[in-house]
């Protein structure tokens, strides 16, 4: 018995470190579950288990019949067994720990995701209003541009036109000029063709002078004509109606003194210088209308 007691002894002291040994991961093991505290009905029903193990295991070693050895092989085997429970406890807490931190990081990256979306969408609608302010802007300049185009363009037909209008009234003076001294001619050719007796001869003698006078006619007519289409303003279509007027006496002039040499006897008075003051005078004031009208347009 003395033997089979100090064998117990012997083994007890090998058993014991085993024991220590199977027990000390339980310490080290509780950093991996740093947020995994028992909590609710399911950490007392663990706790709850694990002292009920405990007593059991206890009181069958101390209170239960049998040899020292078996008691010791059940001590050691109820030793694996707690750390077989603690180690599936430890499992099952790390899996519910990485399901959680799964969980988390989904909901992190659930999170992310929305803020990142919210950030594309707001980006995406600055660079639109950005977009679109450039876009107002070069519209902006575009049609800046083009008021100024059209602007220029108006100033510069404004700007041609006067002058076209100028050149106009100045070739109607020319016509008026050219009219004028052939009603001198015609009155000094007149007064040579009195001399002839005869009325056939002195109205052969009258046509050519007559002839360069429809002439002179037809060519104010075009050139007044001219003057009509490029004209916009009505004062000066006013002065050129005055100036036709002109032209319509003189050619009535004409006609009465043509018809006073055929017939054989002069007018008295000469009604030649009349018409051609008044034909001079009326080109002279469209004229300087038209150059007045320059003047303000290009001011």
């Amino acid at each position: 018995m003395t033997g089979l007691v100090q064998s117990t002894r012997i083994a007890e002291p090998t058993q014991v470190p085993e024991v220590g040994v199977s027990t000390e991961p339980i310490p080290h093991s509780e950093p991996v579950r740093p947020r995994a505290p028992m909590r609710g009905w399911r950490g007392i029903g663990w706790l709850a288990c694990g002292i009920a193990g405990a007593v059991a295991i206890a009181w069958f070693i101390v209170f239960s019949p049998g040899e020292l050895g078996s008691k010791a092989e059940w001590f050691f085997a109820a030793v694996v067994f707690v750390v077989v429970m603690v180690t599936m406890w430890q499992t099952l807490t790390i899996q519910r720990a990485a399901k959680r931190e799964a969980a988390e990081a989904a909901e992190r990256l659930r999170r992310e995701l929305t803020a990142a979306e919210q950030r594309a969408k707001h980006e995406l609608a600055l660079t639109q209003t950005l977009h679109r302010a450039e876009l107002e802007a070069q519209q902006n300049l575009h049609n800046a541009q083009l008021d100024a185009q059209r602007e220029l363009a108006r100033t510069e037909r404004s700007h041609l036109l006067g002058q076209l209008q100028k050149q106009a009234m100045v070739e109607v003076s020319r016509a008026v000029g050219a009219h004028t001294r052939m009603l001198a001619a015609l009155w000094n050719e007149g007064a040579s063709i009195l001399l002839i007796k005869d009325r056939d001869e002195r109205e052969r003698a009258m046509t050519p002078i007559f002839e360069q006078i429809s002439q002179v006619v037809t060519d104010f007519s075009v050139e007044l004509d001219n003057a009509y289409l490029l004209v916009e303003d009505d004062r000066l279509h006013d002065a050129l109606d005055r100036v036709n007027e002109a032209a319509m006496l003189a050619i009535r002039v004409a006609e009465d003194v043509h018809v006073a040499v055929v017939e054989g006897h002069a007018t008295e008075p000469n009604p030649i210088p009349s018409a051609q003051r008044l034909m001079q005078a009326r080109a002279a004031e469209a004229r300087r209308l038209a150059w007045d009208l320059l003047r303000t347009g290009l001011g």
